[in-house]
């Protein structure tokens, strides 16, 4: 518990200029289709709930590639593996990391945008994000050593993933009105969660040792 705490203290650290950018972008974005749909302001509306999860899902997928790929550069990662340390540590706080410096500001960026008129929509942007995280790592682990673009790879592999966690984020703020309301939701976003979790620490430890091959 000690190492992991560690971990995420010195990963805070670092902030790749990337993360910046990605968030630029997100931004950009938001301010593109307000000003497009500023002439319909009932279906700006209705619509921003989806659009901001569904941003919030495509910019998360466009950052994966910097999740591990400076301790590949610099060799941490196959120094991790060949001492025998504890990998799965290692993972999950990457993951954490990069979600607190990622996520934490899309929750924020997406609260300001919508007023905080809705919790559910921060607790949705905010499962998504780490459930596509965590799913995220394993193919982000998997293109460390290939020669592709993986910029436009890693979104297209990921993106598919992240199709039913948004749609699970998206009912929890659709159904509030619907005998049961949202909670339901909340246990399928939480039950997505915990298996993303438990498959990415499984999955991220053997597609690490594949790219090293």
């Amino acid at each position: 518990m000690v190492n992991f705490i560690r971990q995420i203290r010195q990963d805070l650290y670092r902030t790749p200029q990337s993360i910046l950018q990605v968030l630029f972008v997100f931004l950009n974005l938001m301010i593109a289709f307000g000003l497009l749909s500023s002439n319909h302001p009932d279906l700006w509306q209705a619509f921003l709930p989806i659009l901001l999860i569904g941003l919030s899902c495509g910019i998360v997928s466009l950052s994966l590639d910097q999740l591990f790929r400076e301790d590949w550069e610099d060799g941490s990662i196959e120094w991790l593996m060949s001492e025998g340390k504890s990998i799965e540590i290692y993972i999950l706080a990457r993951i954490i990391t990069h979600w607190l410096r990622l996520g934490i500001p899309l929750v924020l960026f997406v609260g300001l945008i919508s007023g905080f008129a809705s919790y559910l929509l921060l607790f949705g942007v905010a499962t998504a994000t780490l459930t596509l995280m965590l799913l995220g790592a394993v193919g982000s682990a998997l293109c460390l050593n290939t020669s592709a673009n993986n910029a436009i790879l890693l979104p297209l592999l990921t993106l598919p993933l992240g199709i039913p966690i948004m749609i699970v984020s998206m009912g929890s703020l659709i159904n509030t009105s619907v005998s049961g309301g949202a909670f339901p939701y909340f246990l399928l976003q939480g039950g997505l969660l915990l298996i993303a979790c438990a498959l990415s620490l499984v999955a991220c430890p053997f597609a690490l040792r594949l790219s090293l091959r």
